[in-house]
């Protein structure tokens, strides 16, 4: 088929109305600057809140994969609703998308996470996701790219600087950081 995307343009009181069986869109809209134009795109029967802006009709999309599906809590607070993230990608051949497909595959293999596991160059622990633990190879190498790094600084007239381990969460809010991995991070009172 050829359903258009329409981009149309609404009043906070019509969004407000139009999703307000929907409390994460409603917090949405309520969020928004009071200047903000608020859109919303139309294919055929859906309606959604969007800024868009999309490719001009459904026949662009020829060839289209679900790439991974995953919990995560609305807004990144595990205090708020659980959702599902839902990935997805198309292409407008099927050539396209499988040569895509492939690179994904391929990419897997290089994947210096996996590598560094099968190499025993240190291993992760689900406690802390994100922090690689060393194995005596491992920290060797580690070492001498630190070795290397620093002294390369040195010849480019750097210095060097150590910043902690530990931030207020209002770094993260203020980088966008949080938004993203709150989920995966480590927080504390």
């Amino acid at each position: 088929e050829k359903q258009p995307f329409e981009r149309i343009e609404v009043s906070r009181e019509q969004a407000l109305e139009l999703f307000s069986e929907n409390n994460f869109k409603v917090e949405i809209i309520n969020e928004l600057p009071e200047d903000k134009t608020i859109t919303v795109y139309r294919c055929g029967p859906l309606v959604d809140l969007c800024r868009g802006p999309h490719i001009p009709n459904t026949s662009f999309v020829k060839a289209f994969a679900c790439l991974k599906a995953s919990s995560a809590y609305w807004r990144g607070k595990k205090e708020r609703e659980s959702l599902q993230r839902v990935y997805g990608i198309s292409y407008p051949n099927s050539k396209s998308l499988k040569d895509y497909l492939y690179q994904l595959e391929e990419a897997k293999k290089y994947d210096h996470r996996q590598l560094g596991i099968k190499q025993e160059l240190f291993f992760f622990n689900p406690l802390s996701p994100g922090s690689a633990f060393f194995l005596p190879h491992g920290a060797c190498i580690y070492d001498k790219l630190m070795n290397f790094m620093k002294k390369q600084y040195r010849e480019r007239g750097y210095e060097e600087v150590l910043s902690p381990n530990m931030y207020n969460m209002q770094l993260w809010e203020t980088s966008g950081h949080a938004g993203h991995y709150k989920e995966n991070m480590f927080t504390f009172q």
